[in-house]
């Protein structure tokens, strides 16, 4: 029996192709069948993943080192001061305008004579070159958020100054009327549902205190502000607690969403619910808080809310002062630790 060679002929173009077509779905066949047994494999013994129902809410945080945060319009400037164991935030909107809410704070190191507005907020103010204070908030009369208040009175030229309308007689509420009254500051009253311009860009929310009732107590009596910069926002929450969140909440439902939040009453296990945290559904959490302070603060509970919830979270004891910068569209945060 004769076996007869034959020489094929090299195949057109179009065969190889058509060749190369057949093997390259012959892959992708086997590679989906392996995909898939692996899929029911980890299906039946971990479980299966479930695809989320919304896409996730894109993010303006910035996570870059200042110089290469490029903004496309005018700034404004939010810098919550560490004074310690307080509260004090300045602001300064694209136009110009300044603002600063509260002025108290202790050190962990506190002495009797220890003033935080001579001390950190005056010079604070000086090195920003500040001249005048457009607007001044005094959030409520606790010690740590007015209690270096007269000494920021006394040394600038003052617009206005709000209040929550509560007369007190605690020494550092009797103190700063005494500097108004010597001056004749032009004070005024806030409340919730009451909402102005501080220039044509920057809107002020009043969420608290309410209008036709007091809650016992200082801190939910606190003035709450949501500021507005485009599609950047801010919710500043001085001292409340669980009831004024509550009454927030009822009153104004998810209208509190805001990009920042600073947490109340410095991170006290009374303040920052779940259900407050839930609504408000920030990226940023800003606490003002002293090192080694006596009252636990920030709790470990309100720390933990905040983690589960993937906040980034800030804190004057650990950073230093905190400056946000935002173009009304994305923001940046810049910290300064002092010496």
């Amino acid at each position: 029996m004769r076996i007869k060679a034959i020489k094929k002929s090299p195949p057109s173009p179009s065969e190889v192709g058509q060749a190369k077509l057949k093997i390259k779905n012959c892959g992708l066949f086997f590679a989906f069948i392996l995909h898939f047994t692996f899929y029911i494999f980890n299906c039946f013994f971990f479980g299966c993943a479930t695809l989320p129902k919304e896409p996730p809410k894109p993010k303006v945080y910035l996570e870059v080192p200042s110089n290469e945060y490029k903004p496309i319009g005018k700034e404004l400037a939010v810098t919550f001061i560490d004074v310690g164991q307080g509260d004090s935030i300045f602001i300064k909107t694209p136009n110009g305008k300044t603002i600063l809410i509260d002025a108290g704070g202790t050190p962990y190191w506190k002495q009797s004579d220890y003033d935080p507005g001579e001390e950190v907020v005056v010079p604070f103010l000086e090195n920003q070159k500040i001249k005048k204070l457009d607007f001044v908030i005094a959030t409520h009369a606790d010690g740590d958020h007015i209690g270096g208040m007269p000494a920021v009175l006394r040394k600038f030229p003052i617009g206005s100054l709000y209040e929550n309308g509560i007369v007190s007689d605690q020494p550092e509420y009797e103190e700063m009327h005494r500097v108004i009254d010597d001056k004749k500051i032009v004070t005024s009253v806030l409340k919730q549902d009451a909402s102005f311009y501080i220039d044509s860009s920057v809107k002020f929310e009043i969420f608290s205190p309410p209008s036709n009732f007091y809650f016992e107590g200082e801190n939910n009596n606190a003035i709450a502000i949501r500021l507005i910069y485009g599609d950047v926002s801010f919710l500043f929450t001085a001292d409340i607690e669980y009831e004024s969140e509550d009454n927030i909440l009822k009153t104004y439902g998810d209208k509190v969403q805001s990009n920042i939040l600073k947490i109340g009453h410095h991170g006290s296990a009374t303040s920052t619910s779940e259900n407050f945290l839930k609504a408000v559904n920030p990226e940023v959490a800003v606490i003002s808080v002293g090192a080694k302070n006596n009252f636990g603060h920030p709790d470990s509970g309100v720390i933990a809310k905040l983690q589960d919830a993937d906040i980034n979270i800030y804190r004057t004891d650990e950073d230093g002062n905190l400056t946000i910068r935002t173009d009304g569209k994305k923001f940046i945060i810049e910290t300064e630790k002092n010496p």
